[in-house]
C-alpha cells in the first residue's frame, strides 16, 4: 500500500531536547501535518497506522529564497515524530489546540500512518527549487515486505 499527500507550509521539525509536542511554534505545523495525514487516510479508507515496514519520502518544495532554510534532517525527525503517537512519557507537554474537539481525530496520541519510526527502513528525502510558489512538502509512505 502507498499513502501520498501535500501539505502547505514548512513541515515540523525537531529541534532540540525538548517535545515540540508543546511548542507554541510548532503547533501550526503538526496539526497541518496531522490534518492532512488523517484526510489521506480517510480517502483511502485506512483507519489504521502502516503495522509493516515502510519506505518514506519526503520532497520540500521551496522558492530559490528560502533554498537554505531549515536542516533537511530536522524537518524528517519532526515528520516522523509527528505522525506517529506521541510518546507515554507524563513529562510530554500536549499544546491545548490539539484538546480542542475539531481536533480528536488528529490528538497525539493517536499514530497516523507511521506506528513507530524504527519501522523505517529507508527514507528518501531532498529540497526542489519550486519559483513561483509558496513553501509546501510532499510525504509519501509505502509498505514494505521484507
Amino acid at each position: 500500500m502507498r499513502i501520498e499527500f501535500e501539505v502547505d507550509g514548512k513541515p515540523p521539525r525537531k529541534n532540540g531536547a525538548t517535545s515540540m509536542w508543546g511548542k507554541d511554534d510548532e503547533i501550526a505545523r503538526l496539526v497541518s501535518l496531522r490534518r492532512k495525514a488523517l484526510e489521506a487516510m480517510e480517502k483511502e479508507g485506512i483507519s489504521d497506522c502502516f503495522r509493516s515496514f515502510v519506505k518514506l519520502e519526503l520532497t520540500l518544495f521551496l522558492p530559490r529564497s528560502d533554498l537554505e532554510r531549515g536542516d533537511l534532517d530536522n524537518f524528517i525527525t519532526g515528520i516522523c515524530d509527528g505522525l506517529q503517537a506521541v510518546n507515554s512519557n507524563p513529562r510530554t507537554k500536549i499544546h491545548h489546540e490539539f484538546l480542542k474537539p475539531e481536533n480528536e481525530g488528529i490528538h497525539p496520541s493517536r499514530a497516523l500512518l507511521l506506528e513507530n519510526d524504527s519501522k523505517i527502513i529507508s527514507i528518501n528525502a531532498r529540497k526542489v527549487l519550486r519559483d513561483n510558489r509558496e513553501l509546501s512538502y510532499k510525504i509519501v509512505i509505502e509498505s514494505v515486505d521484507l
